[in-house]
């Protein structure tokens, strides 16, 4: 019974998608036919637009050519000094009244003195006379008349219009006869010069021929409304008659012949696509699995299985927008700590491996009712409630615990930690943005703190944040000002106490803030991508100042994402020619931060600078990692040992010891070095005899201004070390 039950039910299934199948090709059947229709409808109505815009324009052509006609008779400055003399009348009778006999533009030619009697009228030829003009036209040429009087002569608008007159239909314009210039001539008292043309059977017949609009004739009467029409209009705008014809219908003529085709194709189509129709349910079905399969790669990271940002967020507008909302929802955001190295050292198919296991971790080690994704990289969100408080450990603690265990990956054992910043979703977070943005200012607060470090939002942050937007604005304003100054720490010859370079160093006073230290506005041009045109703005500043100081070097501090900008050497090769800078004598001194982040990077970078002559110096040597080999590989042109070396001296009985190892090791691969820090004569004579060659520090000078520099060592009479 259940296989006759599944049986059964699959074919129900079949049956209702062939019906299905059926109606939607019969409904698609239908469209094509009413497109059709449609097709055909639309081709009637385009021709009967052209037709009435044929008719239309005939009508407008024939007015045209009256008018014109008209014009080239009454501008004419003969014909208006003829019909001031005595023989007005011959004149006016031979130019224009005998034309009306077999004329071909006009067959009435009236001249109109300013008492509204005509001084001529003709019609083919014949004359009329007062009272039989009056009833030819029953007594329609006044609105024309009043017309002509209002145009002037540089106007093109002349009163051409329709009349009814005893043949029939007539077209009728008019206009003051005038001369191009003279000062006597008043248009209201002119005499006025009609010419009119009957609207005859073979007059439509020419315009039908002409414009070619079949069957078009003239008509008086309300016509038959199957019939289209254009009007026919008088002086006043009103319609007086019309002319008509009968529309063609190409579109339903030619739908009437190819419907039986039509017809038989629809079945022939509708036979071939019910066997369609089982192959289009296997497509569906398969479409409908491609689809699933997308939606869920749209939302989950390839490489670990999790949610991906994407989904992460929506996960997150679920719980937020959710009519019965949790209490108390988490966002927490993990940066790993340490996993760059990794990458660097063993590559990323071992640092894809270490995501999968952290992913695998975490999922492991939470709470079933935590959500866990990969945003990117080595970040990962994970969304707790209330479910997910534990008093005695706190999700952010079980996140961090989860990455204390070592892991082992191809044999390899790495540790890793996290920095990690959460935030919670109050009455003030309506959707995850918001919240991602303040987990997201922990989780920076958190990385600022050093390795392992939690950190909970509080709107400080958001203080915080807003301080560091109007520092980093203030900044761009500095930048843009000129505001960025650079003073000078001389760099003494250890041998002869006497200058034989400078180290420039940015300040920078803010108008608002006063001084802000190095530290401060050079992290935030960091990290608001200033770091090129303030590292840039220093460089030329201390170019120009130092130009006129001979036969010393100039050390410039670069920061490591200077480097990173493939056209830095460029940028230095332009400034050192627009200052006329020898290269030589220009250092640019880097920290070992440089070569940590990216050596290859680092190697190119050096090389652009070498060729256009430029030294490099390893600056702050012995207070970070690096080593012999470092130095060997980079080759350096000097290095300068950290000032916590040189501290050293006076705090730890081992500090001796340590700064003469490592100055022997800069002397062992042939690197100068340079002391710096030296407050004490004590400490300026062991630096010496541990082998320093250039020393620097308040013993000597505080960071001053050029203007100080030029004045203590390079004015003859005060040259001296301070």
């Amino acid at each position: 019974m259940a296989v006759t039950h599944r049986l059964r039910s699959r074919l129900l299934a079949v049956l209702i998608t062939c019906v299905m199948m059926l109606s939607t090709l019969g409904g698609l059947a239908y469209v094509v036919s009413g497109a059709i229709r449609s097709m055909a409808f639309s081709a009637d109505q385009m021709d009967d637009a052209r037709a009435l815009s044929a008719a239309r324009g005939a009508l407008a052509a024939l007015k045209k050519q009256l008018s014109a006609t008209i014009r080239d008779n009454a501008y004419w400055d003969d014909a208006y000094e003829s019909l001031q003399k005595s023989d007005a009348q011959a004149w006016a009778t031979e130019n224009w009244g005998a034309t009306t006999a077999d004329y071909p533009l006009y067959d009435t030619a009236i001249v109109m003195n300013a008492d509204g009697k005509p001084l001529i009228a003709y019609h083919k030829g014949i004359a009329l006379g007062d009272a039989e003009t009056e009833r030819f036209f029953f007594g329609n040429l006044s609105g024309v008349v009043t017309a002509a009087r209002n145009v002037d002569f540089a106007d093109d608008n002349l009163p051409v219009a329709f009349v009814k007159t005893r043949d029939g239909l007539a077209l009728v314009g008019a206009a003051a006869v005038q001369p191009s210039v003279h000062a006597a001539f008043d248009i209201k008292t002119a005499k006025v010069l009609l010419f009119s043309k009957q609207m005859t059977s073979d007059v439509v017949a020419e315009l039908a021929n002409t414009f070619s609009i079949e069957g078009l004739v003239l008509s008086s009467g309300a016509g038959d409304r199957a019939m289209l029409h254009a009007d026919a209009l008088d002086i006043y705008g009103r319609e007086i008659a019309k002319v008509t014809w009968p529309p063609m219908h190409p579109g339903t003529v030619s739908y009437d012949r190819v419907r039986p085709a039509l017809i038989t194709a629809a079945l022939v189509l509708l036979t071939l696509l019910g066997a369609v129709a089982v192959s289009g349910l296997v497509v569906f079905r398969g479409l409908r699995n491609s689809e699933r399969i997308a939606t869920h790669k749209a939302g989950h990271d390839a490489l670990t299985g999790l949610w991906n940002r994407a989904g992460c967020l929506e996960q997150l507008d679920e719980k937020l927008t959710s009519v019965v909302r949790e209490p108390c929802i988490t966002l927490h955001l993990l940066d790993l700590d340490g996993f760059k190295p990794v990458n660097d050292a063993w590559g990323h198919p071992v640092g894809d491996k270490l995501i999968k296991a952290v992913a695998a971790r975490l999922s492991a080690n939470l709470p079933p009712t935590t959500t866990v994704a990969r945003l990117g990289g080595d970040e990962f969100a994970i969304i707790g409630g209330s479910e997910t408080d534990d008093p005695s450990m706190p999700l952010c603690q079980r996140i961090l615990q989860a990455l204390s265990t070592p892991f082992v990956i191809d044999g390899r054992t790495i540790e890793i930690g996290g920095s990690l910043g959460w935030a919670e979703a109050d009455a003030d977070v309506s959707d995850s943005t918001e919240l991602l943005r303040r987990a997201d200012l922990a989780l920076y607060e958190a990385k600022s703190l050093g390795r392992g470090m939690a950190v909970f939002y509080e709107s400080a942050l958001d203080d915080e944040a807003f301080r560091h937007a109007e520092l980093e604005q203030e900044l761009r304003l500095g930048l843009a000002a000129s505001e960025i100054n650079v003073v000078f720490q001389p760099l003494i010859e250890a041998s002869t106490q006497k200058v034989s370079g400078v180290e420039a160093l940015a300040r920078w006073t803010s108008p608002t803030r006063g001084p802000v230290s190095p530290d401060v506005f050079i992290r935030v041009a960091e990290k608001a991508g200033l770091i090129d045109q303030l590292g840039l703005q220093v460089l030329r500043t201390a170019l120009r100042a130092s130009f006129s100081w001979p036969d010393i070097g100039v050390a410039v501090n670069v920061s490591p994402l200077q480097l990173r900008n493939p056209y830095f050497s460029r940028k230095v090769k332009e400034a050192l020619e627009e200052c006329r800078f020898d290269p030589a004598r220009l250092t640019i001194e880097v920290t070992e931060g440089v070569f940590i982040s990216n050596p290859e990077q680092a190697k190119r970078a050096f090389d652009a600078l070498r060729d256009i002559g430029v030294k490099i110096a390893l600056d702050d040597f012995g207070c970070g990692y690096a080593s012999i080999g470092t130095l060997r590989e980079f080759g350096f042109d000097s290095m300068k040992v950290d000032r916590s070396l040189v501290l050293g001296l006076d705090k730890d009985h081992n500090g001796g010891a340590i700064l003469q190892a490592t100055v022997a090791l800069a002397n062992a691969l042939n690197l100068p070095v340079t002391a710096e820090g030296i407050e004490t004569e004590d400490q300026a004579t062991a630096v010496r005899l541990f082998g320093c060659e250039r020393l620097q520090g308040y013993l000597y000078s505080k960071p001053v201004d050029a203007a100080e520099i030029t004045r203590k060592y390079f004015t003859p009479d005060l040259a001296r070390v301070g």
